[in-house]
C-alpha cells in the first residue's frame, strides 16, 4: 500500500508512526561514513548530538564507531528519540557531524527517527570555490553539487496525490551549489540558481573590506521503513555540506544610503542602512509589529540607480506570486516607480511539493550549523537577496521598499515584513 499526502491542491496532515514502543525498547539507526573519494572511513568515532523537544541547542548524546566498511550502528532507546504524551507525540532531533577537514570541507546530518531506520551516508563534498578575475570583476567558479542521497533498498517515500489522482513521489530535494558570501561575520550575499562562474556585481560587494566566499548545499527528505516482523518507522532528515572559504577583493562602492534614517524608526542608527548586515526582526519592535515595508530617507535628494536588498523575509500569499517593489518620492507624498521584480511564480502543485518535501525542516532548528556558518533557511523561509537596477526619472529624497503578494483568490495585496538585514542605494 502506498503512503500518500492527499491534496485537492492543499495538504492534509499525515503521520508515519507505527505501533507503540515502550520508552526502554532499543531502536537502531544504520549509516555509513565515507572519505571524500568514496572510500570507507574505518574506525571513526562519529559524535552524535541530540536536541530535546522544546530546546534549541544540540548537546552531546552518544558516539557510533564505524567498521572497516565505513558502516556504523547507532543504538538508542525509543524514549531517546520519541516522546509519547497523553494526546500527542513529539520527537527529539539528532545530529551526526563530520569534523571539518584541513581545507574546510565538512558535512552533517540532522534527523528525526521513529524506530529502526537507515540514514544517508556522510561524505564530504569534494569541492572548493575558485576565485578568478575578468573584465567585469572577480569571478567564482564552482563544481556541481553533491548527489542527492539515494533511496535505500529497504525504504520508500511518501507520495503527493494531486486533485487529478496523480501520484508524485516526495523524493529528497536536489542539492544545489549555494554561494555563501560573508563579511565581518555577517551574511553579505547568498546566490543559487546560477551557472559557474559567478561574477558578483560591485554593488553586491559594496564597500566591505574583506569578503569571503564558500559553498554550501543541502538536501531534505523523508524515508519510510516497514521491516518484515518489525515496527514501521520513518526518518526525516536534513543533510548539509560546506567547503572552505576563499577571499574576494574588497568592495569599493559606498552606498548613498549609508547611515540614512528609516521608517519604521529607531532611536539610534537605522539597522537597515548601517552596513552591519545584522538581521532585524520586525516583531521585536515595541510599537505596532505589523510592517508592510520600509521607507529610507536619504541625507539629501539623489538619483538612485541601484538597490541591493539583503535578508528579506515576508509573509508569502497563497497565490504563489510575489513582487519586490521599489518606489521613490521627493516629498514623501507622490511616489514614482523605480523597480518591480518578480520574486516567485509557483503553481499550486509546486507550492504543495515544496511544503511537503521540507516538512519539519522548513526552518533550520538549532540556529547555526555546527561549523558556525549561520542558518541555511530553505523553502518558505528562504530570504530574499536582490541586486536591482532602478529606473527613476528624477531626484528623490525618500525610497520605499515593499512586497506585493498574490492572495489565494488572485488578488494582489501588501505582504507583511518579518526580517530584513540591509538595504543599500547607489547613485
Amino acid at each position: 500500500m502506498r503512503r500518500a499526502l492527499v491534496t485537492s491542491l492543499g495538504l492534509l496532515a499525515f503521520a508515519t508512526a507505527g505501533c507503540e514502543r515502550y520508552p526502554e525498547d532499543p531502536i537502531f539507526a544504520y549509516g555509513r561514513v565515507l572519505h571524500r573519494d568514496g572510500t570507507p572511513r574505518a574506525g571513526f568515532a562519529l559524535p552524535i548530538e541530540r536536541m530535546e523537544d522544546g530546546d534549541d541547542v544540540f548537546k552531546p548524546f552518544s558516539t557510533a564507531t564505524t567498521e572497516s566498511s565505513g558502516d556504523y550502528t547507532l543504538e538508542l532507546l525509543s524514549g531517546d528519540a520519541v516522546i509519547d504524551k497523553v494526546y500527542s507525540r513529539s520527537v527529539h532531533r539528532l545530529r551526526a557531524t563530520l569534523p571539518l577537514e584541513a581545507d574546510g570541507s565538512g558535512t552533517f546530518l540532522s534527523f528525526y527517527m521513529q524506530d529502526d531506520v537507515e540514514l544517508p551516508a556522510l561524505q564530504p563534498w569534494d569541492a572548493h570555490p575558485l576565485v578568478g578575475t575578468s573584465e567585469q570583476g572577480p569571478t567564482v567558479a564552482f563544481p556541481p553539487a553533491p548527489p542527492v542521497p539515494p533511496l535505500p533498498e529497504t525504504a520508500r517515500t511518501l507520495d503527493l496525490v494531486t486533485e487529478d489522482g496523480v501520484f508524485v513521489p516526495l523524493l529528497p530535494t536536489d542539492p544545489v551549489p549555494l554561494l555563501w558570501v560573508t563579511a565581518g561575520g555577517g551574511l553579505l550575499w547568498r546566490q543559487d540558481g546560477t551557472v559557474s562562474p559567478w561574477t558578483p556585481s560591485p554593488y553586491v560587494l559594496e564597500d566591505f573590506a574583506a569578503p569571503q566566499v564558500h559553498l554550501r548545499a543541502a538536501s531534505v527528505g523523508t524515508w519510510l521503513f516497514s521491516p518484515l516482523g518489525g515496527e514501521s518507522s520513518s526518518v526525516d532528515f536534513r543533510q548539509e555540506w560546506r567547503t572552505g572559504a576563499e577571499p574576494l577583493p574588497p568592495g569599493t562602492l559606498r552606498p548613498l544610503s549609508r547611515g540614512a534614517a528609516c521608517e519604521p524608526s529607531f532611536p539610534e542608527v537605522c539597522p537597515w542602512t548601517d552596513g552591519l548586515l545584522t538581521p532585524v526582526d520586525f516583531f521585536e519592535k515595541e510599537t505596532d509589529p505589523r510592517a508592510f515595508g520600509v521607507v529610507i530617507t536619504l541625507p539629501q535628494p539623489g538619483l538612485p540607480r541601484r538597490a541591493v536588498v539583503r535578508g528579506l523575509k515576508f509573509l508569502q500569499g497563497g497565490g504563489g506570486k510575489d513582487w519586490l517593489v521599489l518606489e521613490g518620492s521627493a516629498d514623501g507624498e507622490q511616489w514614482q516607480p523605480l523597480a518591480r521584480v518578480l520574486l516567485r511564480d509557483m503553481s499550486p502543485l509546486e507550492r504543495n511539493l515544496r511544503d511537503a518535501r521540507f516538512g519539519f525542516y522548513t526552518e533550520a532548528a538549532g540556529g547555526d550549523s555546527p561549523f558556525g556558518d549561520g542558518r541555511l533557511d530553505l523553502g518558505v523561509q528562504e530570504p530574499v537577496f536582490q541586486d536591482v537596477p532602478l529606473s527613476g526619472t528624477g531626484p528623490v529624497r525618500f525610497v520605499r521598499l515593499s512586497v506585493e503578494t498574490l492572495a489565494y483568490g488572485g488578488t494582489p495585496q501588501p505582504a507583511e515584513f518579518y526580517t530584513l538585514s540591509e538595504v543599500s542605494l547607489f547613485e
